[in-house]
């Protein structure tokens, strides 16, 4: 039994059983709650309750899976991403390479990022309010909880919902005084402070505010320091700096209608995303990617984002039946995402990329609600526009593009050898390299010998030595010599060196090639840009009923209507080098200046039924169905007029079966089984096209037939002992179409399947109030399988990587304590307490050029303490 300090009150003991029960349930997933109540002092549950189908309703007759997050939970788990929750929700998960560029999966259905004329496969809402790519990834300050739905909700959330949808609910202003502060302390000197308040202004008006800064040093340390960052931050690979706060009021204009006026800000400037290099060329040889040492040579790399949103909502409630919603919201952010692509410090290797954008969206939504004994139904409408402008660069160092040069002089050189060949032999097949050299000779194996006994291939013009003999084989090194006063005497690599840029300039003039130049432009750099611009509005109209045909027996049914227009445009002016050196082409993006505009409409829909089997249990079955709009793939241009198309839109159909329950008031279980088809999926894949010098991140649509199993089970097993699990299995058919890989190799279509993963979470808490306060203790462990292996699209680059093939085993802990008054509030945690270390993915755009694959590794262990103040 639960312990009572003499002389509590009656509020006081009701205070601790609640804040028990809340300890009890920390990190749980799901979709229910703990508490206690007083005359109770037993284990129960009590249900929450969700606006997932947009209406107020008990998360345990909601017939869709859903998973929630409440804010103890938050609280508990230290937890301010999408990337800290994610491990709680079978099913989900939310990449965190990127704070301007993540991505939300689910069910193991990803989203490309990286195209602006593009969207995710799985929405996110942030109060009301749809969020695009580069907004979406926002800090978890006073959360009221956040919604996970799974599978198609385009009838109520409209597009992009092809397979769920991610609805976070910040906390409401109220009639009373309330706030706290709250500090978090670290691994890698993180400090974290956090503050809210509530005060009412009057007996109809609430004011609430709210702040959050996070900041946490890099753990990484990089060790480069070229010559272009001397008079700019060089972070260590890993460090955070995030603010982010929020204002917002509440009028009750009478006892129907309120209305709420916020004003949200974000501030995000921090190191880029890792980029731990592994090839030979990077630190260490790339043999150790968990040294703790890395050399990234990005010229200003950072990762920011200014944004800020600002919404209006207006609630009216006409009579009992008859209810109506409305939205407003202006959004806008500033973002730049300027990382090292070759994780090496090698200035003949250097390739970076930066992704700039410059976007809004006005977003706005009408719902009416009406509810009877046998009807709750809601319609409404909704609309969006949103701006993009982005700017992707490509920098690359002079020496970096003189390799690349090198690379097609080779080529150049080798099949001048075989042209040589073929006429002194009379023919290139192999039986005239027999008949020439004798038994077992092959063309190509004799053209090789003669190349590489010649001093070939050069590794880089800019090696004197090399030149001076590559220009002594290929007869250039005679007028050179003439023409430097120096006739009869041999090219030397101490004469390239003495001339400088000399004899470069007279082999480009010669063979009319601009790119071939000296080193005296070494360190310089050459920026080549893709600017794209897009307007695109989308809106619905949609219509959901829930009717009860008996007490225990409902079904529902509604439908949708989505429109999307995308307007579009490709700008790529010459390279910025040109002004250094007049006549130099661009090497990695043809210069092209067009526009393109699709549209698309879709209805969607879905069918439902539920029937509750007692008043605790119920089962239930749908179906229902997606949309995610077309596109343009913002690095490939496209010439409409050419026949160029833009990517089709996605479409998914969903068929899931759901039991959920509380049983004996002890354990709540929540089990679904589904099959989903998604055809036309948009997945981004590296790919390097033919005469591209290097790979690029491509669109392509697949379809995919996934299958699987989600389970949630939480057994309150005691007053002061829980546990739960969450696991989701799951098996997907993939149809891929033929493609250009990151090696520039065509892959031919093919059918292929993944095998079925397994991946878990087990939660154990207890909680006990001594005489003192309240003592919780909290336990996860996290399994999550491998499956980079069933990769279709693997390189040998990654198959040469072991720990990219570790599946994930962390366990994660926390010890709290809370004052009897609940004012105060102290926690030490650990995340990932054995230290295990991952490769979580492995980039390689410049990988078959350069040579250059790297990877993204995780922090490791993390210790920290935290406390906070009630007030």
């Amino acid at each position: 039994m639960t312990k009572i300090a003499k002389g509590q009150s009656t509020i006081k003991t009701k205070k601790c059983l609640i804040a028990q029960a809340m300890f009890l349930a920390l990190s749980c997933s799901s979709s229910l709650v703990y508490a206690a109540e007083q005359e109770k002092h037993s284990n129960e549950f009590e249900v929450i309750e969700v606006t997932s189908q947009k209406r107020v309703q008990n998360v345990m007759k909601v017939p869709i899976t859903v998973g929630t997050i409440s804010a103890d939970t938050l609280e508990e788990s230290s937890s301010i991403l999408l990337s800290d929750v994610d491990k709680f929700i079978p099913g989900f998960d939310f990449g965190d390479n990127s704070m301007t560029q993540s991505g939300i999966s689910m069910r193991g259905i990803s989203s490309p990022n990286i195209s602006s004329g593009g969207d995710p496969s799985s929405a996110t809402f942030y109060d009301g309010v749809y969020m695009p790519r580069a907004a979406q990834n926002v800090l978890f300050s006073d959360i009221e909880r956040i919604e996970v739905l799974k599978g198609p909700q385009g009838t109520l959330f409209g597009r992009n919902a092809a397979m769920g949808v991610v609805n976070i609910l910040p906390r409401k202003p109220t009639e009373d005084f309330e706030g706290f502060i709250k500090g978090s302390w670290g691994t890698d000197n993180l400090a974290r402070y956090e503050g809210m308040v509530n005060v009412p202004l009057s007996q109809s008006v609430y004011l609430r505010a709210n702040m959050l800064t996070n900041s946490q040093d890099g753990f990484v340390k990089n060790i480069s320091e070229p010559q272009w960052n001397q008079n700019s931050k060089i972070w260590d690979s890993g460090a955070r700096h995030h603010n982010a706060a929020r204002v917002a009021l509440l009028w009750e204009v009478s006892g129907d209608t309120e209305f709420q006026f916020s004003i949200d800000l974000d501030d995000l400037e921090q190191a880029p995303p890792l980029s731990i290099g592994l090839s030979q060329y990077a630190y260490n040889g790339g043999k150790t990617p968990f040294a703790g040492e890395v050399e990234n040579d990005v010229r200003d790399g950072v990762e920011s984002r200014d944004m800020y949103g600002v919404t209006a909502k207006l609630d009216h409630q006409f009579n009992d039946e008859l209810s109506m919603k409305y939205l407003i919201s202006y959004r806008d952010w500033e973002t730049i995402n300027r990382q090292d692509d070759d994780g090496t410090g090698d200035i003949t290797r250097s390739f970076s990329t930066s992704n700039n954008e410059d976007s809004s969206i006005l977003y706005t939504e009408l719902q009416f609600n009406y509810v009877n004994k046998k009807f709750n139904a809601v319609a409404g409408f909704s609309y969006s526009k949103e701006d993009v402008a982005q700017q992707t660069e490509l920098n690359v160092t002079a020496d970096t593009i003189t390799r690349l040069t090198t690379g097609e002089l080779n080529n150049v050189i080798r099949g001048s050898f075989a042209q040589e060949l073929a006429a002194a032999i009379g023919g290139n097949s192999d039986a005239h390299a027999q008949g020439a050299f004798g038994p077992g000779a092959t063309f190509d194996g004799v053209v090789e010998q003669l190349y590489q006994g010649s001093g070939f291939p050069l590794d880089h013009i800019w090696n004197s030595d090399e030149w001076a003999g590559a220009l002594n084989a290929l007869g250039f090194a005679d007028p050179i010599m003439a023409a430097i006063g120096m006739g009869g005497m041999p090219l030397s690599g101490a004469i390239v060196s003495a001339t400088g840029d000399l004899t470069y300039d007279i082999v480009s003039q010669q063979l009319g090639i601009a790119e071939i130049f000296g080193p005296s432009y070494s360190g310089q750099f050459w920026q080549e840009n893709i600017i794209n611009t897009g307007d695109f509005t989308n809106w619905g109209l949609y219509f959901d009923v829930d009717y009860a045909i008996t007490e225990k027996w409902h079904v529902l049914g509604g439908v949708r209507y989505s429109k999307d227009t995308k307007d579009f445009s490709w700008t790529i002016p010459e390279t910025t080098f040109v002004a250094q050196r007049p006549g130099v082409g661009n090497q990695l993006f043809p210069m092209v200046d067009i526009t393109a505009s699709d549209s698309w409409g879709k209805v969607t829909g879905r069918l439902v039924t539920n029937y509750e089997l007692t008043d605790d249990q119920m089962i239930f079955a749908s179906y229902s169905t997606g949309y995610k709009s077309g596109g343009f793939d913002s690095l490939v241009p496209i010439n409409q007029a050419a026949g160029g198309k833009a990517f089709a839109p996605e479409d998914s159909a969903n068929l899931e079966f759901g039991y959920k329950a509380v049983l004996n008031k002890s354990l709540s279980a929540n089990i679904s089984i589904y099959n989903t088809q998604l055809d036309n999926f948009q997945i981004s894949i590296d790919s390097k096209q033919p005469g591209s010098p290097t790979a690029v991140p491509s669109i392509i649509n697949e379809n995919r037939e996934v299958r699987g199993l989600e389970i949630d089970l939480r057994w309150l097993a005691t007053d002061e002992l829980s546990f739960g699990i969450v696991s989701d299995f799951r098996k997907t058919d993939v149809e891929r179409p033929s493609f250009y890989d990151a090696n520039g190799d065509l892959r031919a279509a093919e059918n292929s399947s993944f095998d079925a993963s397994a991946n878990y979470t087990a939660m154990i808490d207890w909680a006990h109030d001594f005489d003192f306060g309240l003592i919780g203790l909290h336990a996860d462990y996290v399994y999550v399988e491998n499956t980079n292996d069933q990769s279709a699209n693997l390189t040998d680059f990654q198959l040469a990587v072991k720990e990219y093939f570790y599946d994930k085993k962390d366990i994660n802990m926390r010890l709290s304590w809370t004052s009897g008054s609940e004012a105060l509030e102290a926690g030490l945690w650990v995340r990932n307490l054995t230290d295990e270390r991952y490769i979580e993915g492995i980039g390689g755009l410049t990988a078959n050029v350069l040579g250059t694959p790297y990877g993204r590794i995780n922090r490791g262990r993390e210790v920290g303490l935290d406390f906070k103040y009630n007030f």
